[in-house]
């Protein structure tokens, strides 16, 4: 027999008693649809069937207005379930894969759950998701254990709880979200840690721990948040800060890098237009040679001025920008002060000064390019413009 038809079965029938393998009963027989349906018990499912004079009844021999008293064998009945208590018994830590039926809250799984089902449900998620962070399991006396442990603390739940528990148990968190949140990356042995030490911190010193856990889920759930939001903003602060100072230590780096440029090319111009200068003919028996050697004093000017030295300046406003920027980012991060300080240091001192530099260079070059050119037209003037 389906469990369908045995559900339409025991809500026909009257004097229910339990007994070691199931139930006896009286059942009436209306109409032959109450016959086909005591004909889809399957063999040995009825124990007993007996007429009011304590006769034996046959099955196929019944007929509309009979009545008679039946012994159910319920052993292949697993999914019924005469009282919710019975249904607790056997499912305390998993809920059935199929379908099954509630007699005395008239409760089929198939249909809309009751708020006593809804809350047993929410149960099991705790039940479920305490197995998956714990450390260890066992089965005691047929009750299962779970151990939780800290460094320096351990706490043992024996998983137990009963009517009253389901009927009391008033939980305002969204329990699925708030585990999925605790089983998620990132940092989920952190987040499994600090859940499992709110536990111990709570239910060390009551006996009656899991009762207790239901009862105070939401507590428990509110000191975790608090406590992994203490642990994210510490864990930021560390973030931004060991960021802040590699970033910092990468803007360092890059002034200094302009600067040993710059440098090397305040010592390369002067040096450069001494030689060119250095190899004019002053008899001025080599005019070729030596306009060659003016025309490329002013393409080394050219480059000087508009390669070399406009990259160092394009270097050194980006450096500020950016150090703005990142100025703006800490301005709020009181122990980030020494960066600010020094950065601000670079940024009105440091910086400015080879601006400063760069223009000094900039007006030497011209100087010298104007040396040069006035130096080749002293030579040559009398050969250009006679």
């Amino acid at each position: 027999m389906e469990l369908s038809d045995f559900i339409s079965f025991r809500e026909k029938i009257t004097d229910y008693e339990k007994t070691s393998f199931g139930l006896r009963c009286n059942f009436f027989i209306e109409d032959t649809l109450d016959i086909e349906l005591l004909k889809k018990f399957g063999n040995g499912q009825i124990r007993e069937a007996v007429n009011p004079d304590n006769s034996e009844a046959d099955i196929d021999q019944l007929k509309t207005g009979d009545k008679i008293k039946l012994s159910i064998d319920l052993h292949d009945f697993s999914n019924y379930y005469e009282t919710f208590e019975d249904f607790l018994y056997t499912n305390k830590y998993t809920i059935p894969e199929s379908r099954y039926f509630i007699f005395d809250i008239n409760y089929d799984s198939k249909k809309e759950k009751p708020t006593k089902v809804k809350n047993y449900h929410r149960v099991i998620k705790i039940v479920t998701f305490l197995k998956v962070i714990s450390v260890y399991q066992k089965t005691s006396n047929s009750k299962l254990e779970l151990l939780f442990s800290q460094p320096d603390k351990i706490l043992t739940i024996s998983i137990d709880y009963g009517i009253d528990d389901i009927d009391n148990l008033k939980i305002s968190d969204n329990i699925s979200q708030t585990i999925s949140e605790v089983l998620s990356a990132p940092n989920k042995e952190t987040k499994i840690r600090l859940f499992t030490n709110e536990l111990i911190n709570q239910l060390s010193d009551n006996d009656e721990k899991f009762s207790k856990l239901l009862k105070d889920w939401d507590s428990i759930v509110n000191y975790y948040l608090k406590s992994f939001k203490i642990f994210t903003s510490e864990f930021s602060f560390e973030k931004i800060k060991t960021s802040s100072q590699e970033y910092f230590q990468d803007l360092t780096d890059r002034i200094y890098s302009t600067i040993h440029k710059f440098s090397g090319y305040i010592l390369a111009i002067p040096v450069a237009y001494v030689l060119i200068i250095r190899f004019y003919d002053f008899d001025g028996q080599t005019l070729l040679k030596d306009t060659i050697l003016m025309f490329i004093g002013i393409l080394y000017f050219i480059v000087i001025w508009w390669v070399l030295l406009s990259n160092l300046d394009n270097a050194f406003e980006n450096i500020i920008r950016d150090i703005e920027r990142f100025l703006n980012r800490i301005q709020s991060e009181n122990s980030l002060s020494e960066i600010r300080k020094d950065l601000e240091q670079k940024k009105v001192k440091v910086i400015p000064k080879q601006k400063n530099k760069i223009r000094i260079v900039k007006a030497v070059s011209i100087s010298i390019l104007a040396i040069s050119i006035g130096t080749y037209l002293c030579i040559y003037w009398n050969e250009i413009f006679a």
